[in-house]
């Protein structure tokens, strides 16, 4: 006889737009999902639950402690997840926590704030390196639009992971009532000056002239009625004072959205906050912490190697049973891995991709700098702050001091910490590669070039597969990079077809405005571009005169060129350790090494 598996079961308790909204999120699964009234519930159900969740807006204390009573009536063998979820409503820490003592000894209550879930899995989705190069000294700078629950989170999860090293990152805050809002944040986290460059403006006049360009923004919390409005006026404030065109987040609320690519404007991309929290598998199957449980199970690990027994310790007990501030410690060095990836030119891929791997010297010392930083920011956005002597009662720590300020065996710490890196990443199924940025010289679409066409012809297809046909071959062990402008066709169609065909990322160069760059191209050619926008893994400004020769300069390993004017191209001369490649109709391909 063949077994059948039981579908698990989900009770959903509570009414209003969280519950409704979590029961959109959670009814397209396999689970057996019932939603009742928090009255209705019977002890069989409660005992037959694998997953309980409490979801109400205005007070999930209440909602709570109405149902403790039938927990506590009943007898279970299994562990009982109660999620709680949190919107609207804060919840008193330490409220939660004698509910939670109160509750029997299978229960597994677990706090679920939708702010800051929402704020992690938006970062993890779109992060700060999205729109900056730091390899190439480009500081990021993340705008947020608006006070909210959410901004906060928001702020406060960038601080966390936005170490690149230097320059700093900048963080921009725009709101009706600034210098409230500074105060109340710095309130709160006074050490996160530390951490980041803080600007609270007007949101009727903000100053980002002398700023370095915004790198993304973040539009929170506007009525709906507004939101449009606000965006194009901050869409376009960018453009004019920056020559930038950053993507721009912008929350709807329950707004439904349509449209097809040729409506969109290449900047806004909407988001709904308990859309981005509340997903089955993130609740349920704890999708985006898999990288933390391998850091924390590497931990237990280490100290039972040590002779200590894990279990007996408050950070080494099993995942399911680890308290919430160690749970979300280990998320922040996770979540904070692929910063260290970026500013090296790695990417994390399948293992079966990767032989090994290992950080070069001069690597694993940047990256211990900032993973110093990244560490220091944990605590300092925890409340400690510098001491001579450590006291855990007082937040206090004398490691918190500026990492050439550190003693060796504290350097090596940080050390070990960037080793480890792949070894954390083997224990998930991946693997480390290294990038190989292939840069395209070519001409914009305003130079006059009597061969190129607006739609390169058949034979530079041919030319264009070979040649990456090519690079593949010889660079078995590289991710391959296109970096790539949007205003010229031949770069448009040899990065289309790397994407496509040969599984290349994408960084696209964008040397002016989006409004500009797509308003200058005919319909076909701009579905093209907006295509390779919603596949780019960066979008980098490069707007200052002959930024975009200097990228290439710094950042292409192998410089492509597509037959572009001789002012538009770096000088070879000047580069004679750099790889080029010609690809020419009439010649067909010219390499100037082995490949």
């Amino acid at each position: 006889m063949i077994g059948l598996r039981r579908r698990r079961r989900v009770l959903l308790l509570g009414q209003g737009v969280l519950a409704e909204a979590c029961e959109r999120a959670l009814q397209a699964g396999p689970e057996r999902l019932l939603r009742l009234e928090p009255k209705a519930v019977d002890a069989r159900q409660l005992r037959q639950a694998d997953v309980l969740i409490l979801a109400d807006a205005a007070d999930p204390h209440a909602l709570l402690a109405g149902v403790s009573p039938r927990l506590a009536q009943i007898d279970r063998r299994h562990p009982l997840r109660v999620l709680l979820l949190e919107d609207e409503a804060r919840l008193d820490t330490q409220a939660l926590a004698e509910a939670a003592a109160q509750q029997p000894p299978w229960v597994r209550l677990e706090r679920v704030p939708i702010p800051q879930q929402a704020a992690r899995r938006l970062l993890a989705r779109w992060p700060l390196h999205w729109g900056a190069d730091a390899r190439f000294g480009q500081r990021v700078h993340l705008l947020i639009q608006g006070e909210s629950r959410f901004s906060d989170a928001l702020l406060v999860h960038a601080l966390r992971v936005s170490g690149y090293g230097d320059p700093r990152t900048r963080l921009t805050l725009l709101s009706d009532r600034p210098a409230a809002w500074q105060q109340r944040f710095a309130r709160a986290y006074p050490q996160a000056h530390q951490i980041a460059e803080l600007h609270f403006q007007s949101l009727q006049a903000p100053d980002l002239t002398a700023a370095p360009a915004v790198t993304m923004a973040v539009v929170c919390g506007a009525p709906p009625a507004q939101t449009l409005s606000q965006v194009r006026a901050l869409i376009l404030h960018l453009a004019e004072a920056q020559q930038c065109s950053p993507p721009v987040l912008v929350e709807i609320g329950d707004l439904p959205t349509d449209g097809a690519l040729e409506d969109w404007d290449g900047q806004l991309i909407p988001l709904e906050l308990r859309q981005l929290a509340l997903d089955r598998a993130v609740l349920l199957e704890g999708r985006g912490d898999e990288l933390a449980r391998v850091i924390h199970d590497h931990y237990r690990d280490t100290t039972e190697a040590q002779g200590r027994d894990p279990s007996l310790e408050p950070a080494g007990q099993p995942w399911p049973l680890l308290a919430a501030s160690y749970r979300d410690a280990n998320r922040h060095q996770a979540d904070h891995l692929w910063a260290k990836l970026a500013v090296t030119d790695c990417r994390a891929v399948p293992e079966e991709q990767v032989e090994s791997f290992a950080f070069a010297p001069m690597e694993v010392e940047r990256l211990a700098v900032i993973e110093h930083a990244r560490w220091a920011a944990d605590r300092w956005l925890d409340g400690w702050s510098y001491a001579p002597t450590r006291d855990n009662a007082r937040k206090q720590h004398p490691q918190l001091i500026p990492y050439p300020q550190l003693s060796g065996p504290m350097k090596d710490l940080d050390r070990f910490a960037v080793r480890l890196v792949p070894t954390l990443l083997a224990r998930s199924g991946l693997g480390v590669l290294r990038m190989l940025v292939i840069g395209l010289v070519s001409s914009p679409v305003g130079r006059s070039r009597t061969r190129r066409m607006e739609r390169p012809s058949p034979g530079w297809d041919r030319l264009f597969r070979q040649a990456l046909r090519r690079l593949a071959a010889r660079y078995p062990d590289r991710a391959l990079v296109v970096g790539a402008t949007l205003d010229d066709p031949a770069a448009r169609r040899f990065t289309e077809l790397a994407t496509d065909e040969f599984g290349a990322r994408v960084f696209i160069l964008l040397r002016q405005p989006l409004p500009v760059l797509l308003g200058d191209l005919e319909a076909r050619a701009r579905r093209q571009a907006l295509a390779l926008l919603t596949k780019a893994e960066r979008r980098i400004t490069l707007s200052a005169p002959n930024a975009l020769e200097h990228w290439l300069e710094a950042r292409a390993e192998i410089l492509v060129d597509l037959g572009a004017e001789a002012d538009a191209r770096p000088s070879e001369a000047a580069l004679p350790e750099r790889k080029w490649l010609r690809i020419d109709p009439a010649h067909g391909l010219r390499w100037t090494f082995e490949y």
